[in-house]
């Protein structure tokens, strides 16, 4: 689930951030010559690298919930084939399945939610690796080039607030949501021919909450010393 929110936020904010410096060349300190341009991809490359180490971590994070509180409670759970595959009574050419057949599926449906809980842990490892590969490489590229983070004026301003606008929107759509889900999985009756819905946005929403208020701290220090 982090993956359909996180995702096309930072895209439209990356988008929204070349245009507003375009904009806003030849004001303040905004640069846009080549070393410029640089810069303005290198920041975009390290925004994009914590999104990718953010999709990671909460893919971790779910899986860990999973080994704790089960896979049910992260990943759902169907109805149980013996109650949703019962014939009404009075029915006429009606077969209800053998029981072996009723072991089957369970076993099956036991399956796709470990196989589910081992995928996290695969993607979350590939992706928490690559993103703090990915941003680390760009942040060192930054400072390679000789300029201080404080220096940097519009630029670093504009990759704070965007910063801080991702991971807000991230941190305000996934937290409750996750919160709701794991609320109704613990605290509502449910009975054997009931979906139960899992907690998967409670990973995602654990991850931006503090990426977002670094996020925010950073921002506001960066504007309080102007």
């Amino acid at each position: 689930m982090i993956f359909g929110v996180l995702a096309p936020i930072a895209i439209l904010g990356g988008i929204a951030l070349i245009v507003f410096l375009f904009l806003q060349r030849g004001r303040d300190d905004v640069d846009l010559s080549p070393r410029g341009v640089l810069r303005v991809y290198l920041y975009l490359a390290s925004l994009a690298g914590i999104v990718v180490l953010a999709l990671g971590l909460a893919s971790v994070v779910n899986y860990g919930l999973a080994r704790a509180a089960g896979d049910v409670f992260i990943y759902g759970g169907q109805p149980t084939p013996a109650e949703i595959r019962k014939c009404p009574p009075g029915a006429t050419g009606c077969v209800e399945p053998s029981a072996e057949d009723l072991a089957r599926m369970q076993r099956q449906e036991v399956e796709a939610r470990e196989r589910r809980r081992n995928e996290d842990l695969i993607r979350g490892s590939t992706y928490t690796a690559f993103g703090a590969l990915f941003w680390g490489a760009h942040r060192a590229a930054r400072r390679g080039m000789g300029d201080s983070e404080r220096g940097m004026g519009a630029l670093r301003r504009a990759y704070l607030m965007l910063g801080t606008v991702v991971f807000g929107l991230a941190t305000v759509v996934l937290l409750p949501t996750g919160i709701y889900q794991a609320l109704s999985n613990v605290l509502l009756p449910t009975t054997e021919s009931y979906y139960r819905q899992g907690a998967d946005a409670l990973g995602g929403g654990v991850v931006s909450l503090p990426i977002w208020l670094t996020y925010l701290r950073l921002v506001v220090s960066e504007f309080r010393e102007r």
